[in-house]
């Protein structure tokens, strides 16, 4: 029967690291379908199919969502960031350590991801400020956040994950600054070796500053000029001759009117004059060979620039779509994008790659960088939604004095709190959360958009993974390999081994799901040996925590992979020997923090 059951978890197991792999389906999605896996084969018993929603790792984790939300939110965060230009001086030396730095700061307490949306932003613009490339300064940006989010217990998901595993395993958990004596050290030595690899490593490799020419939009947008006796004249911008040539695949879009030089944007009900610039997004082709018919002629002559498309009022931004993101999955068509957002996406680009193609039709990825056309004041409005990150800073800075001191304080209490024992981290994040609300940092449906609940569907989808596959012995299956291919090394040489295994996995799929799945592996591996779990755990947290090797392995990397313009094998060439050298930092170190 046990037998059965290991091979039934096995199974299981495998199914969803493929899927997470591929990356085919969204991550919570198969959290929810291992949870179901789990309930049919009754593996996992009904009353406690649900325990990982009920999980101090995910509650903690949502809470700390909200408080790091009421700190954005005020303005707390980027009114510092916006100070940063002080400190770095008017040459580029020390904008990689300043900037380093201030991520690493704000990522041991508050969530990464948040963290790099508003340093992102800030970070191009100081960049561009002192004519260095961009891809030079992000990926040191993305690190920092992994560096510092390693430095304490609330700073990164596997942190807390961990620690909830090792209490549930009956052991005691980990204190907030535990992690800090190797955290610092590993901070230190990262952002030292991301210093020499910004200068020698990294190559310029962010686009032209024109984005006509990075996004290719002459090859499917084009500028006409509406001749005497054309057809279209008397009609609308939404319906006419014109549009009419697109299909629901591949439609054809009049995204503005110039006329007397002054810009008609989005003219859905603007009649068409004779003289009138039509400004056309879709097959460039079918326009073209309509010109004697429609009476209209290529004005642009293919040479169209940001001058076609910014004016007074209407203006080009790019963002990226981060996690969480209700864009991700859908198509223009689905989300009615244009009336949702007041916005026109001109392009997209997909990991370096220009998508434009049937732009209509494009389902949505996490990492996704779209160029949007709009007024400034819509656009402006995207700064405040949770479905993008912008990337130019166009609003003006609002900071909410009273409510950011208010916030500050909350998050420094969270802190000393849990940090000295009064409130377990729990509590502390719990009334930290209810605090934001209360004192009106943000409000309790902010809070709510807040939290990434894909993040905490995943948890709680894979927490009772990890508790059926100690119940049906697959880790003491798993550790019997271990003991007998490395376990004659020495503990030493298994605790190696063991960091390696996840820092591989991690950079396969995600690194929460790497750390639920392998920290049972870690409890058995210290039982078999006869010696302490915290070595084994710490390996685990520190390896799910920093990947570096690849561009999909961390939200971070995902988020700056566009806007830096890199490649894959930028993340392979620069961040696999930065892996290699904290695997080796962590190995010696380990034992000697935490002793076997």
């Amino acid at each position: 029967m046990e037998l059965s059951a290991a091979l039934t978890v096995m199974a299981i197991l495998i199914g969803s690291v493929i899927l997470f792999v591929t990356d085919k389906v969204r991550v919570d999605l198969v959290a929810m379908l291992v949870l179901l896996a789990l309930l049919l084969t009754g593996i996992v018993p009904e009353n406690e199919i649900l325990n990982g929603f009920s999980s101090p790792a995910t509650m903690t984790i949502a809470a700390m969502f909200i408080i790091s939300a009421g700190l954005r939110r005020t303005g707390i965060v980027r009114f510092i960031a916006n100070r940063l230009h002080t400190l770095v001086g008017k040459g580029k030396e020390r904008l990689t350590t300043v900037i380093m730095i201030t991520c690493g700061f704000f990522s041991a307490f508050t969530n990464n991801t948040a963290t790099v949306a508003v340093l992102l932003p800030v970070s191009l613009k100081l960049a561009q400020e002192r004519n260095m490339n961009a891809s030079r300064i992000l990926m040191p940006l993305s690190f920092a956040a992994q560096f510092g989010g390693v430095c304490t217990l609330v700073g990164t998901t596997t942190n807390l994950l961990v620690n909830a595993v090792a209490m549930d395993a009956g052991l005691e958990g980990f204190s907030m600054f535990e992690f800090a004596k190797l955290g610092i050290i590993c901070f230190v030595v990262g952002t030292g070796y991301m210093i020499f690899a910004s200068r020698y490593l990294l190559t310029d490799r962010a686009g032209s500053s024109d984005a006509t020419a990075e996004y290719r939009l002459k090859d499917y947008m084009t500028e006409m000029r509406v001749l005497e006796g054309s057809p279209l004249i008397g009609e609308r911008g939404c319906d006419n001759g014109l549009t009419a040539l697109g299909t629901e695949d591949e439609p054809i879009r009049v995204l503005e009117i110039i006329r007397d030089g002054r810009m008609i944007w989005a003219p859905q009900t603007t009649e068409i004059r004779e003289n009138d610039l039509l400004l056309l997004r879709g097959d460039v082709g079918k326009v073209m060979e309509s010109e004697g018919l429609l009476k209209v002629e290529d004005w642009a002559e293919g040479n169209l620039n940001s001058v076609h498309l910014e004016g007074d009022d209407v203006t080009m931004v790019e963002v990226v779509v981060p996690s969480g993101s209700n864009v991700v999955g859908r198509t223009l068509t689905q989300l009615d994008f244009y009336w949702r957002y007041h916005a026109a996406v001109l392009g997209v680009r997909r990991r370096g790659e220009v998508l434009h193609e049937r732009i209509a039709n494009i389902d949505f990825k996490e990492g996704d960088t779209l160029l949007l056309q709009g007024h400034k004041n819509d656009l402006m409005k995207l700064a405040d939604e949770k479905d993008f990150m912008l990337l130019q800073d166009l609003s003006t800075l609002r900071l909410k004095k009273r409510r950011s001191v208010i916030a500050f304080m909350i998050l420094l209490a969270v802190v000393l709190s849990a940090a000295t024992g009064i409130f377990s981290i729990l509590a502390a994040s719990l009334m930290g959360a209810i605090g934001m609300i209360v004192t009106r940092c943000l409000t309790a449906s902010e809070a709510y958009e807040s939290v990434d609940f894909k993040v905490v569907v995943l948890l709680a989808g894979l927490i009772p993974l990890g508790a059926a596959m100690q119940s049906s012995n697959m880790v003491d299956m798993g550790v019997s390999l271990i003991i007998q291919y490395v376990g004659q090394y020495g503990v030493h040489v298994v605790l190696a081994v063991l960091y390696l295994l996840t820092m591989i996995l991690t950079s396969l799929m995600s690194n929460a799901a790497t750390a639920v799945l392998l920290a049972p592996l870690a409890l058995a591996v210290a039982e078999s040996f006869g010696v302490d779990a915290k070595p084994f755990l710490m390996a685990v947290a520190f390896a799910a925590s920093t990947c570096f090797s690849t561009p999909v392995g961390y939200q971070t990397n995902v988020m700056v992979f566009g806007p830096g313009g890199y490649k894959y094998m930028d993340f392979i060439k620069v961040g696999l020997p930065l892996n290699l050298i904290f695997l080796a930092i962590s190995v010696t170190l380990i034992p000697l923090f935490w002793p076997f």
